[in-house]
């Protein structure tokens, strides 16, 4: 009977072949493993010779995996990712630690960090990391401890857990409707500016959408700004600019303030909700679960 060692190929190579397929390159692998260009190549051959195929086509610049080699780095990225993470919990299962927490860069701004000073207050020895994004597919392997997305729940490969809905709102700052407001005219809403997004995420809510829900049309005589980016929109409402759609709980520290008002009584619910997101396949850290729970029980509160 074969063992597992048997079946295996050479586990440095593995590693070696992780971090040439990632870079595309053996020069930069090098690099990173602190070896030389030659001791790289050598390991792909033995993985090569190993496997019996070829794993990447050399190029004149970079190399690119092949159809085995793209199979082949995504079983090991998933593989050495996991085990890099359980030598991780098992190294530091202690009370100090850290924790990396995905989200867009409008929910972090919009809502989590006006809140997260709570928690810091309470775990002072937990240090956050957190990144802008990164696929739902890869949260163990690329080292993620907790997600925050926007979607329907039904990501493959993690639990969800749902942290609220949203209501789609428009908003104005309060100069913005003195002086050309209130919205409850045609009139108005015909010489109105409107915020847009010229890229937006398909789960968004567009003004042309908008009112289409309501049984009308956009202003054919309205003005218009473009944004490729909902935090600089957001920006350009509390300015004044214009009239924008908002995502109630992400506008809602806004409003308290004062910096933006909701201009029409009419809401429209979204098919969409915020959920926090982790990894099937390994059990939380304690400090990511001290997380979990904080920011369950802070976005249930609010509601």
């Amino acid at each position: 009977m074969s063992t597992l060692r048997d079946r295996l190929p050479p586990a440095n190579a593995l590693v070696v072949f992780e971090a040439v397929a990632r870079h595309e390159s053996f020069t930069r692998a090098a690099k990173e493993l602190e070896v030389t260009q030659a001791a790289v190549s050598r390991q792909i051959h033995i993985l090569e010779e190993n496997l019996g195929v070829q794993l990447f086509s050399r190029l004149h610049r970079r190399v690119q995996l092949t159809g085995p080699g793209r199979e082949l780095q995504e079983a090991v990225t998933i593989g050495l990712g996991h085990i890099a993470r359980v030598a991780e919990d098992v190294r530091g299962f202690g009370e100090t630690g850290d924790i990396t927490i995905s989200c867009s860069v409008t929910f972090a701004s919009y809502w989590l960090m006006s809140r997260i000073a709570k928690f810091r207050a309470e775990f002072s020895d937990v240090d956050i990391r957190m990144v802008a994004s990164a696929s739902v597919r890869d949260l163990a392997a690329t080292g993620i401890d907790l997600a925050v997305r926007y979607g329907r729940g039904t990501w493959p490969n993690v639990t969800a857990k749902h942290l609220f809905g949203d209501t789609i709102i428009p908003v104005a700052a309060p100069q913005y409707v003195e002086a050309h407001g209130p919205f409850d005219t045609q009139a108005s809403l015909e010489t109105a500016t409107y915020l847009h997004l010229s890229k937006f995420d398909r789960n968004w809510v567009t003004w042309e959408h908008w009112f289409e829900k309501f049984g009308a049309t956009m202003p054919r005589s309205a003005h218009h700004l473009y944004f490729d980016n909902y935090t600089v929109l957001m920006h350009a409402a509390v300015r004044g600019e214009g009239l924008a759609l908002c995502g109630g709980r992400l506008a809602e520290d806004f409003i308290l303030r004062g910096e933006l008002l909701q201009t029409t009584a009419n809401t429209l619910d979204s098919e969409y909700s915020f959920y926090l997101l982790y990894p099937d396949s390994q059990p939380l850290r304690p400090h990511a679960k001290s997380f979990r729970d904080w920011l369950l029980n802070e976005a249930h509160g609010a509601q």
